[in-house]
């Protein structure tokens, strides 16, 4: 998956975005991407898209 790939199709956030907030807000769980950037918040389809890029990004 590239950076510029939509991860989050109801809220069209991209993979870059969420490894952005990642990275500036120290994030390490779905919750806290979806307080930051909206993606996850809808129907939870991009919920496991989203863990694989917190366990590749996150400082954990």
């Amino acid at each position: 998956m590239e950076n510029d790939d939509i991860v989050c199709n109801c809220m069209q956030i991209t993979k870059g975005e969420i490894i952005e907030a990642i990275k500036a807000g120290n994030l390490q769980t779905i919750d806290e991407i979806g307080e930051e950037t909206e993606a996850g918040t809808v129907c939870g389809s991009c919920h496991d898209d989203i863990e694989e890029i917190i366990k590749e990004y996150a400082d954990n």
